[in-house]
């Protein structure tokens, strides 16, 4: 007795034989079998992507060529995990229970919603995932850990899971919340007053976690004042101030901009291989069907649709890696870093302009105070 695997397109209601590979409408080209536990669907979906395509799983049979009569093909059945759960809440799994993992960075993002486990934030995986393991994002010290939450409560993406959930930074070591409701919330809003800003200064605190030493440390620089500095009047130059619009050419704004491009250069190696891939692969596969494959045995809807899609993604893949090659090329990092490190680490403050000197002395009280003391020469 033969059987054979058979698909039937849900828009034509038209039926094609697998031929090993490749399906095909002619009956006499088709592929059988002796029984129905021979044919692994599941593996020559594995093995054959591209044929398999977007091809609904539950438009699949088997045909018996005998009888006519059809089945369903085997599918592995769902893995049935058993959670212990409570009424109300599920157990988080113990963050003490992995000791050597939060030895050096202690520091995570936790999200705990009704009903559903623990969850934890990964930087890899842009997302919160459910165990407790590598991919799991940590932190050395609480700073870093806030500016990272802080990105995560400006992100559109996750606003409803913070609303009917609540997320916090947990210390691994010990377990317990080192952020209270009261102060997640300010930051929340710290956030919703910021998010007039730009992309790029807006991932500022989740970029921190990568950064060096010298790298936060120029973040900072460029991300604020200083509040008080030894100013000096005996070198100061009459002078005219050139104009500058500042709001429009923020320092800070300027420098998430560069770190974002050089973010983006550390990707360049992986977006050539995805572009040879297309190119060498997955498009030609689909040129194959063509040549190979009769237009009467294709289900032409199906196929015109992952084609145009995979030809739109490898055309954005494309252009990413125009850019990122031509930035490769006009561009050094490391230069850049270094030349920031050499120009600002040893900043000091002093009066360049007398006139603006004479100006600002009279509004300081300390200075007006210390003039008044001095004794008269």
């Amino acid at each position: 007795m033969a059987y054979a695997l058979i698909y039937t397109a849900k828009s034509s209601g038209k039926t094609s034989y697998w031929a090993n590979p490749g399906f095909t409408g002619n009956s006499k080209r088709k592929y059988t079998w002796e029984n129905p536990g021979e044919i692994h669907f599941a593996q020559l979906k594995q093995q054959y992507p591209t044929l398999f395509g977007n091809k609904s799983t539950d438009r699949f049979e088997i045909l018996n060529l005998a009888t006519g009569q059809k089945q369903p093909v085997a599918t592995p059945p769902a893995p049935n995990y058993q959670v212990k759960r409570k009424p109300t809440q599920p157990t988080p799994q113990s963050l003490t229970a992995h000791p050597k993992m939060f030895r050096k960075t202690p520091y995570l993002i936790v999200l705990d919603s009704p009903n559903q486990t623990r969850r934890y934030w990964s930087n890899s995986q842009k997302n919160f995932i459910k165990s407790i393991n590598d991919r799991l994002s940590r932190w050395a010290d609480l700073a870093t850990a806030r500016e990272s939450l802080k990105w995560l409560l400006s992100n559109d993406q996750f606003k409803e899971q913070f609303t009917k959930g609540k997320v916090t930074i947990l210390n691994g070591q010990t377990g317990e919340a080192v952020l209270s409701p009261a102060e997640v919330a300010k930051l929340a809003t710290s956030v919703k007053a910021a998010q007039t800003l730009p992309i790029q200064a807006a991932k500022q605190g989740q970029r921190a976690a990568n950064q060096t030493p010298a790298q936060r440390a120029l973040d900072q620089h460029f991300g604020q004042l200083p509040t008080e500095a030894d100013l000096r009047d005996d070198t100061a130059l009459p002078d005219e101030l050139p104009g500058i619009d500042l709001a429009k050419y923020d320092p800070a704004l300027v420098f998430g901009a560069a770190s974002y491009l050089i973010d983006a250069l550390k990707e360049r190696k992986t977006v050539n291989q995805l572009l040879k891939k297309y190119d060498g692969a997955i498009l030609q596969d689909y040129l194959h069907v063509l040549e190979f494959v009769g237009l009467a045995d294709l289900d032409i809807q199906d196929f015109t649709s992952a084609f145009q899609a995979n030809r739109q993604e490898r055309r954005q893949i494309k252009n990413l890696s125009l850019l990122l090659n031509a930035l490769a090329q006009a561009f050094d990092p490391d230069k850049f870093w270094a030349a920031l490190k050499d120009d600002s680490a040893s900043n000091q403050y002093h009066f360049r302009s007398a006139s603006t000197a004479k100006q600002l002395q009279a509004m300081i009280k300390s200075f007006q105070q210390g003039t008044a003391d001095r004794p008269n020469e």
